[in-house]
């Protein structure tokens, strides 16, 4: 393991010695005296601390055990109607039909690589090579509605709450993901989700469920 100070509060995990969630969860198990947070991303692990407790030579000296039984991973199957504002354009730019990119997008599983861009919002990976590619657009949009599913690059993801975003809209599923109040956020990194194409009838009856 590597650990790279990040300021005086952070440090950031590379070269780790298992999958990034797995690391957050087994050093989080593990409460060492000033640690306040553990974030995974792709493949490094931010380690947030007080500087007044927190011991880098303690923490280096931890044996780090990667059982698979600390981390018990969740599958999420999320409904999706596709018809987002640029299901069209973007089947278009990929070359594809627009049968065939909801057909591909709810084809496979997305492991849910990190959390983060407003709360909730997870980064998922990765697309099926037919739907990969795509840059972000040109100019985000200044509103975009919760619910909605994206893509751009090797990614999809889901914007939880209304935030600008300058992703590719496909669709868009009728469950609420998260509620800051309630502290609500069923999807965590290194679950899988699943998308599962609906209709409209669907869409009105799921409609304000949560995940």
């Amino acid at each position: 393991m590597l650990l790279e100070p990040l300021g005086e509060c952070a440090f950031i995990m590379r070269d780790l010695p298992g999958p990034a969630p797995l690391v957050a969860r087994v050093i989080t198990q593990l409460c060492i005296p000033g640690v306040q947070e553990v974030v995974p991303a792709y493949e490094t692990v931010g380690i947030y601390v007080d500087p007044f407790l927190f011991d880098i030579r303690l923490f280096e000296e931890q044996q780090l055990e990667m059982h698979s039984a600390a981390f018990v991973a969740k599958e999420h199957l999320i409904p999706v109607r596709y018809d987002g504002e640029d299901f069209y354009a973007a089947a278009e730019s990929l070359k594809i039909s627009h049968r065939d990119l909801a057909l591909a997008h709810a084809g496979v599983p997305y492991d849910c690589k990190a959390i983060g861009f407003c709360p909730g919002f997870p980064y998922l990976g990765y697309l099926p090579e037919t739907l990969s590619g795509l840059d972000r657009l040109p100019s985000p949009r200044s509103r975009v509605p919760a619910g909605s599913v994206a893509i751009t690059g090797r990614q999809t993801g889901i914007y939880t709450m209304e935030r600008p975003g300058g992703w590719w809209l496909i669709g868009r599923t009728p469950l609420v993901l998260v509620d800051v109040d309630d502290g609500y956020f069923p999807i965590r990194p290194g679950d899988t989700v699943q998308f599962q194409s609906i209709d409209d009838q669907a869409f009105e009856r799921l409609r304000g469920d949560r995940l």
